[in-house]
């Protein structure tokens, strides 16, 4: 999803695309590691990734491109 956004941000200047493929890297690594181990989040560290998951998504969408506009 993250190289998905990245794209489209290079193709169409969507402002939020920006912010968000980044973003959903970062949060696959994170899966990525946690899943294998080497991330210690504790017993609950499904749960964390997926709050971060949901706020990090609804924030980084929104708040851009309400100072900044919906395309550059």
């Amino acid at each position: 999803m993250g190289v998905a956004c990245l794209i489209n941000a290079s193709r169409c200047g969507r402002v939020h695309c920006r912010f968000t493929g980044p973003f959903f890297i970062l949060g696959a690594l994170t899966s990525l590691g946690y899943g294998l181990g080497l991330v210690p989040l504790g017993p609950s560290g499904w749960s964390w990734i997926g709050l971060g998951t949901i706020i990090g998504a609804i924030s980084f969408t929104w708040v851009p491109e309400l100072f900044l506009g919906l395309y550059r």
